[in-house]
């Protein structure tokens, strides 16, 4: 019973999470919400914020969530990356994230996230 409960929660935050990669997110000032990638910290790929491809980021405060590891004791399996980003005042700003390595020029993948913030 635990076990499903445990599982049932865990799927419900999951369920919870608003922002998925290419959808818009809507705040009022103040307001904050999570958004999560996937990734998988064993190969050196990680998710970083694209400071000079991003637009208008002051009207917001990002910061790290940490990433959760994937199933214990499976090397090579995906974990998440979370941020929260709150609305710090009215405005409109695109998040770009990467997803590379830090020794490599170039990213494998980028995600665009829109931020629609109104009063």
């Amino acid at each position: 019973m635990k076990r499903l409960l445990s599982r049932l929660l865990l799927f419900g935050i999951f369920i919870a999470l608003p922002a998925q990669a290419g959808e818009a997110i809507k705040l009022t000032p103040g307001a904050s919400t999570i958004f999560s990638l996937q990734e998988n910290v064993t190969t050196g790929y990680s998710w970083r914020i694209d400071q000079a491809a991003s637009q208008n980021l002051g009207i917001l405060s990002i910061s790290d969530g940490g990433q959760s590891r994937g199933r214990r004791g499976m090397m090579g399996s995906p974990g998440v990356r979370r941020w929260k980003i709150q609305a710090l005042a009215p405005g409109h700003a695109e998040i770009v994230f990467v997803y590379q390595r830090p020794w490599e020029p170039a990213p494998v993948q980028t995600r665009s996230v829109e931020v629609e913030v109104t009063r």
